[in-house]
């Protein structure tokens, strides 16, 4: 199958792992979800899921990583395949698959001492007793009899996998995870053979893809996940690859991390600022030291990238992950010529932030994700009707489309100059400029759905009256709290927004910024690589600082903060300013004192949604959604806004 236009003949050319041929060269990589049952088993909600990747144009989605023993489990809703009692749901999930034109992988995978005590019975089981960085539960070493049980355990699991209708199974040994945990120098202290040098770090991998091998016979594909790196480096993956392929593997799924910093990386780099493809020379080596097929990924999304690593046989198969959490119709979008309709992924990692705190996945820039059902339930319109959006950011924008979609005449209003909203601040904060691309693809719905859409323009009663909508969507957003500064002068004191926006320059070096959630630790790093001296003063305590980003994007912010040396004053308070001395309250009732050659208010924002109350007196159906309800992130603005759009 090539494209449509023949633009990318590589990427959409066949392909095979094994004895399975595949329609084309991109692969779902495999994402936890958490949208399994509370026992385990395929739920419906991830059949959909997963269906609607299939019915996207992959051709083989893998499915995430599947427990295969009960010490195995690393997640609440963690999908299982460690008994019989699961198979009927799992054949489920490949019927419908199949039905949509794909074929359909499963990643067998057991956590190590990355489980969660609570659901193994409180005892982790891993190579040594090293405990995950950061855990206080220290894991029990297996016994060489206790290895061959999870060795058997992989084998039996793959059985199933085969009952249960799976073109393929995929051996995890990559993330951190337990046979991650034997390759690792870091996590494995053994002595036996199955530790010490790199061939005895190997056995416990080898030993399983050849159990599996046995189990699905001499012709059923083994994929084996990898990390070309964490904990070791490329050089000593390498071998891994060969002696991986060499016990019985069809093809070779290149990824990295897990038990180590990543040397490729810079320290505290946040996921948005990773480059496209920064792992993809990691795959084109191992792919010419073994003799299977490599499947690259990590941060391919844009389609002459994935096209030219397959072209260039850098790899035989792209994997696309969160790309298509955003877009599950990417291949096909790119196969029709239609790579501008491509909803994009911004590496915000939104996608992984619930799962920390067990929920399921969602999408910032795809609010169906994981609510498929739920949207395609929502078909065109009965009748066209007059919707009017009030507002021009994110919220309103995918309200607008979405709308349009459904066969309704909208009409967008936008009092500035430009859409975009708050998207105008988040872009500039140092290493976000991804998220403008989200722009670009909401301002292009407006045009494909023809909306019209008119900036510059505010809306108030007579002009509502004269356009005789049906709906009104509010989605007039937020503006920050100007908060006052006693003793501060005018000159002194300037919103965060308006800093980061370039229309305020400190004039000093030294810089006070008030506020430690999110936008205050973005816009003290903005400052602080320009040179200035930056104390953040925050009321919370320190575990709340920029406690509402995603963790990857904390973690990295927090320490590229104190690389820069920025200086956290948290549960401080200011009392007054004097000239350029700020006197400060701490919770504990000592006082200290910063100077400042300027102050910066970044304490949050307040709803702008007092019109809501009189669009009602003119309007019988109105919709406020987004930050104009109560200011919170972009992701809520999004659903919001789809939720509208879709039910007007």
């Amino acid at each position: 199958m090539t494209s449509q236009d023949g633009k990318y003949p590589a990427l959409f050319s066949s392909g095979r792992i094994g004895t399975m041929e595949l329609p084309n060269r991109v692969v779902m990589a495999p994402m936890v979800t958490r949208l399994a049952t509370d026992t385990g088993a395929v739920s419906q909600r991830q059949i959909d899921y997963y269906e609607e990747r299939a019915l996207g144009g992959a051709g083989l989605v893998i499915v995430e990583a599947s427990c295969v023993h009960p010490t195995g489990r690393a997640f609440v809703n963690h999908l299982r395949i460690d008994g019989d009692e699961v198979v009927t749901s799992h054949f489920e999930l490949t019927e419908a698959v199949h039905r949509a034109g794909a074929r359909i992988a499963i990643q067998l995978h057991h956590g190590g001492h990355r489980s969660t005590p609570q659901l193994v019975g409180g005892n982790l089981v891993a190579p040594s007793e090293v405990p995950e960085p950061g855990s206080t539960h220290v894991p029990k070493a297996l016994t060489v009899e206790e290895i061959e049980e999870l060795v058997e355990a992989f084998g039996q699991a793959a059985i199933r996998a085969v009952r249960a209708g799976y073109d393929a199974v995929e051996v995890h040994g990559a993330h951190g995870y337990l046979i991650h945990q034997f390759l690792s120098p870091g996590t494995n202290r053994r002595t036996d053979k199955f530790g010490g040098s790199p061939e005895n770090r190997v056995r416990f991998a080898t030993m399983v893809v050849q159990r599996v091998r046995q189990a699905v016979g001499p012709t059923y594909p083994i994929i084996f996940r990898l990390s070309a790196e964490g904990g070791y480096g490329l050089e000593e993956a390498v071998p891994y690859a060969r002696w991986v392929a060499e016990a019985g593997v069809d093809a070779l799924h290149i990824s990295a991390g897990g038990t180590g910093p990543l040397i490729s990386i810079p320290r505290h780099t946040s996921p948005m600022a990773y480059p496209d493809g920064w792992l993809v020379e990691h795959a084109a080596t191992i792919r010419k030291n073994v003799s299977v097929p490599v499947i690259a990924v990590n941060q391919i999304r844009e389609p002459a990238m994935a096209e030219a690593v397959v072209a260039q046989g850098k790899a035989d198969f792209v994997a696309l992950g969160r790309p298509l959490v955003a877009d599950p119709f990417w291949p096909a979008k790119v196969r029709d010529g239609r790579e501008a309709e491509v909803c994009p992924c911004i590496s915000c990692d939104y996608c992984r932030t619930g799962l920390r705190i067990n929920q399921p996945i969602r999408c910032l820039v795809n609010p169906t994700a994981g609510r498929e059902a739920f949207f395609r339930s929502l078909g065109p319109a009965p009748l066209p009707r007059r919707v009017v959006v009030i507002g021009g950011g994110p919220g309103g924008m995918e309200a607008a489309w979405r709308a349009a979609k459904r066969g309704h005449k909208v009409s967008l209003y936008e009092r500035e100059q430009e859409l975009g909203g708050q998207l105008w601040q988040a872009v500039l904060a140092p290493d976000k400029e991804r998220i403008w691309r989200l722009q670009e693809f909401l301002t292009g719905q407006l045009k494909r759905g023809g909306v019209q859409v008119h900036t510059g323009a505010e809306i108030d009663g007579a002009s509502l009256e004269s356009l005789r909508p049906d709906a009104v969507i509010l989605a007039s957003g937020a503006e920050p709290v100007p908060a006052e500064v006693p003793g501060a002068s005018a000159s002194q004191v300037a919103l965060a927004r308006d800093v980061l926006m370039g229309k305020v320059s400190p004039q000093g070096q030294d810089v006070v910024v008030l506020g430690g959630r999110q936008v205050g630790c973005e816009t003290a790093e903005f400052l602080a690589r320009r040179g200035h001296r930056v104390t953040v003063v925050a009321r919370s305590p320190e575990q709340d600082l920029a406690k509402e980003s995603p963790w990857t994007y904390r973690e990295a912010l927090l320490g590229r903060l104190r690389d820069l040396g920025v200086r956290f004053l948290t549960r401080h308070d200011v009392r007054r300013v004097q000239g350029r001395k700020v006197a400060l309250d701490g919770s504990d009732g000592q006082t200290s004192t910063v100077e400042a050659d300027l102050i910066v208010m970044a304490r949050g924002s307040a709803p702008q949604g007092q019109m809501a109350e009189a669009l009602r007196r003119w309007v019988r159906e109105v919709h406020v959604v987004g930050d104009c309800v109560e200011p919170r992130t972009i992701a809520e603005a999004v659903y919001e806004g789809a939720l509208a759009g879709s039910r007007v």
